[in-house]
């Protein structure tokens, strides 16, 4: 089953913030030409092109109103419009005409929830989505992420230890069921670089672009825990790669920032 949003954390010395959305998709039969014609417009989401499919999934929907599917792909492609209040509408929808699919309809939820910085709906959403699919790494990295944001209240200096370890306990289980999953070692990395273990940080981190050597996450967090600990060839060469990524405007002017600090 395909479609689960995911949110990547990054959280280096201080709180930067979430970024990114990936979604949970599910593929289940509505007959034969409805279950053609989903194909196709999902074909169009997975090319990013979500106007053509919210008008097609709206077509359907009108000859089709309790195609479980159709509303969940819609909730797919509005999320991705931007449009979360809706899409929370479809996935409601879809999960009341089909509840075999709660686990994808919880995970979503709480990724929406995420996204409009409702951490404590988040958590409920992802604990729901667990009690149905318990050995979920996407979900259990989500869960993992939003305990993380928890653990920096407003204003705080220093982190909740107790959210943290929870943070670091559905990591872990995170990697218990998805083996090197590449954003579960960038959370538990950005931990260790909070707990001071800046080696086992780094172990992460690398290990991360090991299975995705491109991810900015995991190398804008690798190049700060290098300078962190006087690997300044290490820290310049990965925090560059970083900077061709294309990463958000803030992230990469505390990179350059770095880089000046280096000696660039």
């Amino acid at each position: 089953m395909r479609g689960r949003l995911v949110i990547i954390i990054v959280v280096v010395l201080v709180l930067v913030g979430g970024v990114g959305a990936a979604i949970y998709f599910s593929n289940r039969p509505s007959g034969e030409t409805t279950e053609t014609n989903l194909d196709a417009i999902q074909a169009k989401i997975d090319a990013g092109d979500f106007e053509a499919a919210k008008s097609e999934l709206e077509a359907v929907l009108a000859e089709d109103a309790e195609n479980a599917e159709a509303h969940f792909k819609l909730g797919l492609t509005l999320f991705n419009l931007g449009n979360f209040q809706p899409a929370e509408d479809h996935f409601n929808t879809s999960l009341s005409l089909d509840p075999e699919r709660s686990a994808a309809v919880h995970h979503n939820l709480g990724v929406l929830a995420y996204q409009l910085g409702d951490m404590e709906k988040a958590v409920t959403e992802f604990e729901a989505a667990l009690s149905a699919d318990p050995e979920d790494a996407d979900t259990h990295y989500q869960l993992g992420a939003t305990y993380l944001i928890q653990a920096f209240p407003m204003g705080a200096m220093e982190p909740d230890v107790e959210r943290l370890a929870q943070a670091e306990d559905e990591f872990n289980r995170s990697l218990a069921a998805e083996p090197d999953k590449p954003e579960a070692l960038v959370g538990l990395g950005n931990i260790h670089m909070l707990q001071g273990d800046m080696a086992l940080a780094i172990e992460m981190l690398e290990r991360a672009i090991e299975q995705a050597p491109e991810m900015r996450e995991a190398l804008f967090a690798l190049g700060r825990a290098y300078a962190a600990v006087g690997e300044t060839a290490q820290a310049k060469s990965t925090l560059q790669t970083f900077l061709q990524t294309d990463p958000p405007t803030v992230w990469a002017e505390q990179a350059e920032e770095l880089l000046a600090s280096l000696g660039q």
